[in-house]
């Protein structure tokens, strides 16, 4: 049984908090599977980085799925909260994430 440490992240207001979240999973099939589960939260940043915003049942909801896909002992999952003033600085390539809505 997979252990999440939810207190750092859980908060207990309704609004939308921003997060970071990188994976790093050692099976090609699990892989597979918390890509398609992730990239329905968010908006892809690289092959294994999202951009998410949730509020906090979502984010418990969240982690509870991934926490039934993902291997412990193998893979990682690593969420960084964002704070709301933060600015994205970006070289190169812009992220395509600023024409996006979310319905």
């Amino acid at each position: 049984m997979p252990v999440l440490l939810l207190t750092s992240f859980v908060s207990m207001s309704s609004h939308c908090v921003k997060y970071l979240l990188c994976y790093d999973i050692a099976d090609p099939r699990r892989l597979r599977r918390v890509h398609r589960l992730v990239r329905d939260w968010g908006v892809p940043i690289q092959f294994s980085v999202f951009e998410i915003e949730l509020k906090t049942l979502q984010l418990e909801k969240l982690l509870a799925e991934l926490g039934k896909l993902i291997d412990t002992a193998e893979d990682k999952v690593t969420l960084y909260r964002l704070t709301p003033n933060q600015e994205r600085i970006c070289l190169g390539q812009p992220d395509q994430t600023d024409d996006l809505l979310f319905i």
